[in-house]
């Protein structure tokens, strides 16, 4: 009976060893497993670091480095992840493959400010303005409180004419930033836009103020000086670069000079609008009596059957081409960086 008992207990003892043993080896796969975790995220948000600092600074060949860095399967479940390679696939203007991978990491986590910030900018990298003003929409749900990402939508509702939420949003942008100067430029813009010449004059006074060698800001005023007090002389000190004259200011500043009687400089910049697609009535007559002023008799000539051979039917050619310039101008504007996230 004793040893009947005894080959019991012993037998207990063996099972009770063996469940420990298993216990102990969970446990310890467990917090095996748990370390792996930890020790990946670590390396992750000090390589999404080391990635977005290269990228900021142009240093694409460090930024491939880095992400060769977290090619293991463990690390492809982080949203962090999908953000990395979306943002090295913008970086090298892979739109659509950047859009698919910014997408995976907003739908792993919605909030990723950074991930839909880039996703904004993809869709103004392709003129999908309306796409992109949507989508800083949810940024700055996301984070409401940063003057670039208002100052971006703000940029997007200047494209879309959608002026009075665009000057929202750059009022918001500059509420968070009181000398945020890129979102007065785009405000006075709004305000050009609006006819509302005198608050158009105090956003690039304030720049000016500030910064005095600002060049689009000069080339504003100079608009804005010849609209309220029509003197020529006066906006053409405001001319620093005729080459990085807007469509709107190019007919500004060409009527200056024709009043100034420089009809040469006058006709350099007219040129491109008076051949353009949505160059109206008065930019083709103004053109016309340029070259006749300057005894280019041929010219006017050309230009005059030029004119006449243009389809009546051309405005939606005309606005579409009106709305290409204006994206470009947009995308020269807008604010872009790659967000640390950590």
């Amino acid at each position: 009976m004793i040893k009947h008992d005894m080959k019991i207990k012993h037998k207990f003892i063996f099972i009770l060893f063996i469940f420990v043993t298993f216990q102990y080896n969970l446990i310890a796969d467990a917090e095996d497993q748990e370390s792996i975790e930890i020790n990946a995220k670590i390396e992750i948000e000090k390589v999404s670091r080391n990635i977005i600092n290269a990228l900021r600074y142009g240093k694409f060949g460090l930024a491939d480095a880095e992400w060769k860095k977290i090619q293991s399967e463990v690390y492809k479940s982080y949203a962090e992840y999908d953000y990395l390679n979306g943002s090295l696939l913008y970086s090298r203007m892979e739109w659509q493959e950047a859009k698919e991978s910014l997408n995976r990491t907003l739908k792993k986590e919605p909030n990723h400010e950074a991930a839909s910030f880039l996703l904004g900018m993809i869709y103004a990298q392709e003129d999908s303005w309306s796409e992109a003003k949507e989508t800083w929409l949810e940024t700055n749900q996301i984070s409401p409180y940063n003057p670039f990402y208002h100052y971006n939508l703000g940029l997007a509702y200047y494209i879309l004419k959608d002026y009075n939420n665009a000057i929202t949003s750059l009022s918001k942008s500059l509420e968070y930033k009181a000398n945020y100067n890129e979102a007065k430029l785009i405000l006075a813009k709004t305000y050009l836009e609006l006819n509302q010449v005198e608050k158009a004059k105090a956003e690039l006074t304030a720049i000016l103020e500030q910064d005095p060698k600002h060049m689009l800001a000069s080339h504003l005023m100079g608009r804005v000086v010849y609209l309220l007090e029509k003197d020529p002389k006066k906006s053409l000190t405001y001319l620093k670069n005729p080459r990085a004259l807007g469509w709107r200011e190019k007919k500004v500043y060409a009527r200056c000079y024709f009043e100034m009687r420089k009809w040469r400089e006058a006709e350099n910049l007219l040129r491109p609008i008076a051949y353009s697609p949505f160059a109206d009535e008065y930019d083709q007559s103004f053109y016309l009596n340029l070259l006749l002023n300057l005894g280019f008799d041929e010219r006017a000539n050309d230009f005059f059957h030029f004119i006449q051979k243009q389809s009546q039917n051309e405005s939606k050619i005309a606005e579409a081409y009106r709305m290409l310039l204006s994206s470009r101008e947009g995308k020269d504007l807008l604010y872009h960086y790659f967000k640390l996230r950590y």
